[in-house]
């Protein structure tokens, strides 16, 4: 799951593929870049694929916006659980200028949750088909 999410984030920096396609969870992400790390290493995803595991995130989104807007920051922003913790998570639970501070630990589950919740939609879909 973890290299499929990888794949989809790279995918969704990319800007497209010359069609002029841009994911629209890239273009809501663009103003939110607080960490990049080293240069991206994600294995090749088609455009099909990639629109498939984005159909699927907007679902998580949908149902749980925490766990939708955490995973971007994961997979697309490519930013660490301690960063996720410290500048997202933190801020959200004790305001802007606490002394406390949000776990990296806790942003971690909020990913596995995240993880678990596209592995969930994508094995029901497998079994309807």
């Amino acid at each position: 799951m973890q290299n499929l999410l990888a794949s989809w984030g790279h995918w969704a920096l990319a800007h497209g593929n010359g069609l002029g396609y841009k994911s629209p969870m890239a273009m809501l992400m663009r103003g939110h870049v607080v960490e990049k790390r080293k240069a991206r290493t994600a294995a090749y995803i088609t455009d099909d694929e990639a629109l498939k595991v984005e159909r699927l995130i907007t679902i998580l989104c949908e149902h749980k916006p925490l766990e939708g807007k955490i995973l971007l920051l994961k997979y697309v922003e490519r930013m660490s659980d301690s960063s996720i913790a410290k500048h997202y998570l933190t801020p959200l639970k004790y305001g802007k200028d606490s002394a406390k501070q949000v776990s990296s630990y806790q942003a971690a589950k909020h990913i596995a949750n995240a993880e678990g919740f596209i592995t969930g939609l994508i094995m029901n879909k497998s079994r309807r088909q």
